[in-house]
């Protein structure tokens, strides 16, 4: 008897909790009130504008201030998202540390994000269209299936990244790696250096995109040095390079890179 009570607790306590999930979502986000909004902002500073930065400018993580959110079409969405995450991205999910009703408010406050202005960028993105080209950057980055893979793909890098970050980025590329683009060193036996990407890498073997682009399969057996660069990067730094209008010309261009949007 008291399995089955503890069962029934159990089954009771799975239905409650999926019942107020289902009643926040059934909610518009239009409804929130004053007050449902400052406990969201409270949420979302503690928790996102880590990423996100303050008033969902962006950062490390996509802008917020947009009517349209990229994985979010519509309130159900943006719900599930704080509550799950996206899979395959740097999004993480805060299912345990937010309740269905602070996931509720935290969407409700990014929705208001929507109704402020876009964020000026200062610069001239048509200038800095001709700078990304003469500076060789799309050598290494793809906008729109033009350009080389040996950097991240850019066509919507201004969706995904605040000004400040893609700023960073072209300042100081070291400061902020990319998932997915760690930089390895390794020294064979006979005295050859590669520095570049790691492509791919287990037990025995390891691959490194080199900066032309061409991939070294390496055995580890036959390497005396394999060195993994956690700051590295092979993108390098235009803050001596580029003039302060150059540098805000450039970041405008990156910023209107939203995919089409």
């Amino acid at each position: 008897m008291r399995w089955c009570a503890h069962v029934f607790l159990c089954v009771a306590g799975v239905l409650l909790s999926l019942s107020a999930l289902a009643t926040a979502q059934s909610k518009s986000l239009n409804s929130a009130d004053q007050t449902d909004r400052a406990a969201g902002k409270r949420i979302f500073d503690a928790q996102c504008a880590w990423c996100h930065g303050t008033d969902g400018v962006g950062g490390t993580g996509s802008t917020l201030q947009g009517r349209m959110l990229r994985h979010a079409a519509d309130d159900t969405a943006l719900i599930g998202i704080l509550k799950n995450g996206i899979p395959g991205t740097e999004m993480p999910s805060f299912a345990i540390s937010l309740t269905d009703n602070m996931a509720w408010q935290t969407a409700a406050y990014v929705h208001s994000l929507g109704r402020l202005p876009p964020q000026k960028v200062p610069g001239n993105p048509e200038r800095g269209s001709a700078i990304y080209e003469s500076r060789g950057c799309a050598v290494c980055h793809i906008v729109s299936g033009r350009g080389g893979g040996l950097g991240p793909e850019l066509t919507a890098i201004g969706a995904l990244r605040g000004p400040a970050s893609l700023r960073e980025s072209v300042m100081t590329p070291e400061a902020a790696q990319s998932p997915g683009y760690l930089v390895v060193r390794a020294v064979t036996r006979a005295g050859v250096e590669v520095r570049g990407n790691r492509v791919n890498e287990d037990v025995f073997w390891v691959h490194i995109r080199d900066l032309a682009g061409d991939v070294h399969a390496l055995e580890k057996k036959d390497l005396t040095l394999l060195e993994r660069q956690l700051k590295g990067t092979l993108m390098p730094s235009y803050d001596s390079v580029l003039s302060v209008t150059e540098r805000d010309d450039l970041v405008a261009y990156l910023a209107s890179l939203r995919g089409g949007r």
